[in-house]
């Protein structure tokens, strides 16, 4: 029986054919270069039944076919559909064979023209990335195939060029057997992704290089050693000289050697060079290190040129030690993605994620879940960054088969292993990688035992790390993904031989970040605790615009549907959105990952313990201010002209305050500052790199002026309860009990009725708890109320009270709201939640909402900001005194969800343009939500026919404000079960709370206003 022949493109044991073997990334600067970036010829087939066979042979039939990009993602350039899937493949699980119906097939062709004096080279064609599997035809000769579509991949093509014009041509498969291999949480699309080019070597030339340089035992001196590969043995005209030179940054030559070049093919290279400034992402101290080939004469044939840096790094003791030092990992995962181009991007846009990491302090990034361009590595040994390099292997969408996973099969172990020394030959030499991944979510098997094995005896100077690994001989550190407070509390009640580590943690799907103060202070207290990889960095959404024109992020659905495509905002993960502004969890992280710790010791005496948190930093570079502000004014600054802390250092330092006449009613908080002294590594001078803010134990007492309170009227016609008094008028609907009318200056603030309120829009957190099922009761849990009792009583000629009672039956509770109005136009609003004995879920809030006509847009609030913050997400927002639009309050997340709010309110107030309005100060302070339209537009519905994006949100006239006790936290450990931590929820029980609502007129200063 004649089996049929297997395709190449379903063949895991053959990752690749007549590739060259994998090397060290470098371009000699003798080399002559040709890009092939630019416009293809480019058809897409549905299938590789229907795909042209012979289109390399006749490029004629090409000449009509539409024009592509490259480098592009097809779909980017209108062509196929856009697929995200999160764990699940996007075909049909069936190893190693892909769909025949639907598998797009890219052709791609175009002419390039040899210089003349390229006669006499050996040429190679690179391919920095394809994706997914792809053929290639040089003057339609077949040179060869690849998979991996991460690593660059080079083909002698000498013999199949000609003089004159030459055409190049691949055939780009979408799916193959390394589709399996490629299941990342990321946009599934294709394409040529990477640069182009042919590259003219010497018949005999330097293929590779290896450099070690590492400190000594006492972190003091650089140990240097070479390794230098020539591509064949010289024969005898081509014998000449290896020239190896070091210079430091400041170009001093502190290295130089010389060997002869007769019938060897590898030299080596070692010396120890004393004193050196060693690498590290706080002094990313960088060599040049330069490798010349020279011929018989003396002459220059080629020269390498690649900046090292000096470091070591080594788990020791059960701790991860960079230059002998535990360092804490400050990291992030990152996708290589532009909200334009998709995974196309440039140096441009790694710059910019540069910028962003050093904003964010940020000192690690986890390179998830593959090899990144080759110019990544080296703008990060440039600029300081740790990187953890991660083999482009991710299976886990086996473990929805019966199968589980491919790294315990046979037939894939060849596909692991070319994946891994793909990475690793090409990245080993540079610096800021301080350890090899062996992929993500894969499980575990015989596959990656061979992966470690072969990078273990290969690399010596980093060490390997896989998530799946439990067992320790198969894993340097422990980096398990999202695991909870109390499982790092155990790990470390017992010294073990690996550091935590965790690979990812701390989802920031939607609105998310809570509780990063928390895993950090653990982290901080304990040395086995060495930090993490945030997930993730940026949102992998796409700039697009809704049918009203309005600028959204597209995600899922919006970008077209097929096979297994999502049409949720998975891809909407980020701490920062596509653009690479910061969303409101970004200055969360921001502080929580600041290199200075701030510890009040006497508040008195303004003494404070300053840490350095810095590994290798002293504090002397940063200058140290400090600022006392009290409802928004400054009323005391200054410097401390210099402060010398050694990196893990504390000390105490004492501030030389002024002393200055503090007012009665006001709070004074001191703020605290480092700012960068001078540019460096992307930052600019005057750069706040950590802050942190006290609250002063100044408070002056004693009673207010009491100014007489006008009298108050009142008029019932037995709908309403109107009171009146200077310049105001309050209303009651005695059928409801609810405060549905406030005018000030004859205009009427409110829309609709002051009214309890227990409900937020569902975060992407909250969904995947299934918060907004399970606490559903309480959506519309007033709208059943039942109004007990209403009572109105005259206390005094200026004041009446009225007393409300309502049953709510939703949730077997009752709600007691007392209101105490007077002739000033005060409301002293007195709210009691009395629940009952039975079991319901929380509320998301403890609160009251009133919406106010759209003209009262102006807010202005004493309390934490400016941006988004939540009870688990405001440590980065000071308290200050903050003024803004209504519609600026609400930050648009992809997807549509709870926003706009902010917490430790002491007052805020909504005026109009004229300045009249509404204030409310709370008897102790408040938490505040506004919302330029109703909230309902905002809620989750899982059955909707098309997403529901943030930045479709527009003024819909009116203004939402929620008046509260307190929302819960928004959570943040994961994004598909886990809960906002115990303490930052709100469970079924009695609450009270209260706050006053006062008239604000014309020309009003807010902050005196607000006092009693």
């Amino acid at each position: 029986m004649l089996l049929a022949q297997q395709n190449d493109w379903e063949n895991p044991e053959q990752p690749s054919f007549n590739t060259s073997p994998a090397h060290a990334h470098f371009i000699p600067a003798e080399a002559p270069k040709l890009p092939l970036d630019g416009m293809w010829r480019f058809k897409l087939a549905q299938n590789p039944s229907l795909r042209s066979l012979d289109f390399f042979k006749r490029p004629e039939q090409t000449k009509n076919w539409a024009q592509i990009k490259v480098p592009a993602n097809w779909q980017t350039e209108g062509f196929d559909k856009y697929v995200f899937t999160d764990v699940e493949y996007p075909i049909p699980p069936n190893p190693p064979f892909v769909p025949k119906d639907y598998n797009p097939v890219g052709s791609y062709q175009r002419e390039f023209t040899i210089d003349p004096s390229w006669t006499g080279r050996q040429i190679f064609v690179h391919l920095g990335a394809v994706n997914s599997f792809f053929y290639l035809w040089i003057n339609g000769q077949y040179i060869g195939f690849s998979k991996d579509s991460k690593t660059p991949t080079e083909f002698d093509i000498t013999k199949a060029l000609k003089t004159g014009k030459n055409t190049v041509s691949l055939q780009v498969f979408r799916f193959s057997d390394a589709t399996y291999l490629e299941g990342q949480d990321m946009w599934k699309l294709s394409g040529i992704e990477r640069s182009v080019y042919l590259i003219a070597r010497p018949i005999f030339h330097l293929f590779d290089f290896k450099v070690n340089s590492t400190l000594d035992t006492l972190y003091k001196d650089g140990l240097f050693g070479l390794k230098v590969v020539f591509n064949k043995t010289a024969d005898q005209k081509e014998q000449g000289k290896l020239k190896v030179e070091l210079f430091n940054a400041s170009g001093k030559l502190v290295y130089q050697s010389e060997q002869p070049i007769k019938t060897d093919k590898t030299f080596n290279f070692h010396t120890k060079i004393p004193n050196v400034k060693s690498w590290n992402a706080e002094h990313p101290n960088l060599y040049q290190l330069k490798i010349t080939h020279l011929n018989q004469k003396g002459l220059k044939v080629e020269s390498i040129v690649h900046p090292l840096g000096f470091r070591t790094v080594e788990v020791k003791n059960g701790l991860f030690l960079v230059n002998g030092v535990p360092i804490k990992i400050k990291g992030v995962n990152r996708h290589e993605f532009n909200m334009i181009t998709a995974k196309v991007i440039t140096e441009a846009d790694m710059l910019l994620d540069i910028r962003r990491m050093k904003e964010m302090n940020i000192n690690a990034v986890r390179t998830s879940h593959y090899p990144n361009a080759e110019r990544w590595y080296s703008l990060c040994d440039k600029y300081g960054l740790y990187v953890v390099d991660e083999a482009n292997i991710e299976c886990d969408g086996m473990s929805f088969t019966p199968l589980i996973t491919l790294s315990d099969k046979p037939i894939w172990k060849n596909a692991y292993l070319d994946r891994v020394q793909r990475m690793w030959e090409r990245d080993k030499n540079f610096t800021c990688i301080v350890t090899w991944s062996l992929g993500n979510e894969s499980g575990f098997g015989e596959n990656l035992m061979a992966c470690y094995t072969w990078l273990k005896v290969n690399d010596d100077s980093r060490p390997v790390q896989y998530e799946a690994a439990k067992d320790e001989r198969y894993s340097d550190i422990f980096c398990p993904m999202y695991k909870s407070i109390t499982v790092m509390e155990n790990y470390v009640k017992t010294w073990r031989n690996r550091p935590l580590i965790q690979c990812e943690y701390a989802h920031m799907m939607g609105n998310s970040g809570g509780n990063l103060k928390d895993d950090w202070d653990l982290i901080y207290r304990y040395p086995q605790l060495q930090g993490g990889f945030i997930w993730d960095f940026c949102d992998q959404t796409f700039a697009i615009k809704d049918k009203k024109g309005n600028k959204i992020w597209g995600f899922g659905r919006d970008m077209g549907t097929v096979g297994l495509t999502s049409d949720t905002s998975f891809c909407a993960d980020g701490l920062l959105a596509a653009d690479r502004t910061f969303h409101p969890q970004a200055y969360e992280l921001q502080k929580v990952y600041q290199n200075v710790g701030f510890e009040a010791k006497d508040l008195d005496k303004y003494i404070f313990t300053i840490t350095n948190r810095f590994d290798f930093t002293d504090l002397a570079n940063y200058k140290l201010s400090w600022r006392i502000k009290g409802d928004g004014k400054i009323v005391a600054q200054g410097d401390v002209d210099e402060l010398s802390l050694l990196p893990r250092g504390e000390k105490d330092v004492q501030f030389n305050v002024p002393s200055f006449i503090p007012k009665r009613g006001v709070k004074y908080f001191i703020n605290l500052e480092f700012r960068t002294r001078k540019a460096a590594e992307l930052l600019p001078v005057g750069f706040v790199i950590a802050r942190e803010q006290f609250i002063l134990p100044i408070q002056v007492n004693g009673a207010a002026i009491q100014e007489e309170i006008p009298a108050l009227g009142l008029k019932n016609d037995n709908a309403k309860l109107l009171f009146s008094g200077k310049g105001f008028t309050v209303g009651f609907n005695q059928k409801t009990g609810l405060l549905e009318s406030y005018q000030v200056a004859g205009k009427e603030l409110i829309q609709q009725a002051l009214e309890p309120h227990f409900w937020r829009a569902a975060t992407d957190n909250d969904i995947g708890n299934s918060l907004q099922i399970r606490s559903k009761v309480w959506q519309n849990a007033f709208k059943t109320a039942q109004l007990k009792s209403l009572e109105y009583t005259k206390i005094s000629p200026s004041t009446y009270q009225v007393k409300t009672a309502y049953y709510l039956p939703a949730v077997d509770a009752n709600v007691n709201i007392n209101y105490e109005v007077k002739g000033d136009g005060d409301i002293m609003v007195d709210y009691q939640l009395k629940t009952r004995n039975g079991k319901y879920p929380e509320p998301q809030r403890i609160g009251m909402r009133v919406i106010l006509n759209p003209s009262y847009d102006q807010v202005s609030w004493l309390g934490r900001g400016p941006y988004d913050n939540y009870i688990d997400r405001n440590y980065a927002s000071a308290v200050d005194l903050y003024k803004m639009k209504a519609n600026a309050l609400f930050y648009p997340y992809p997807r549509a969800q709870e926003s706009g709010y902010r917490t430790d309110v002491t007052w805020a107030a909504l005026q109009n343009p004229a300045g009249t309005g509404l204030m409310a100060i709370g008897k102790t302070t408040l938490s505040i939500g506004i919302l330029h339209f109703d909230m309902k537009n905002l809620d989750y519905d899982r059955d909707a026919k098309e997403n529901i994006h943030g930045g479709s949100m527009v003024d819909e006239g009116k203004v939402w404000w929620n008046i509260d006790f307190q929302q819960m936290g928004v959570g943040g450990d994961n994004s598909w079960g886990a809960q906002t931590h115990p303490q930052y929820r709100l469970p079924y029980k009695d609450y009270n709370y209260s706050f006053t609502l006062r008239p604000v007129f014309s020309k009003e200063i807010l902050t005196e206003r607000a006092k009693d």
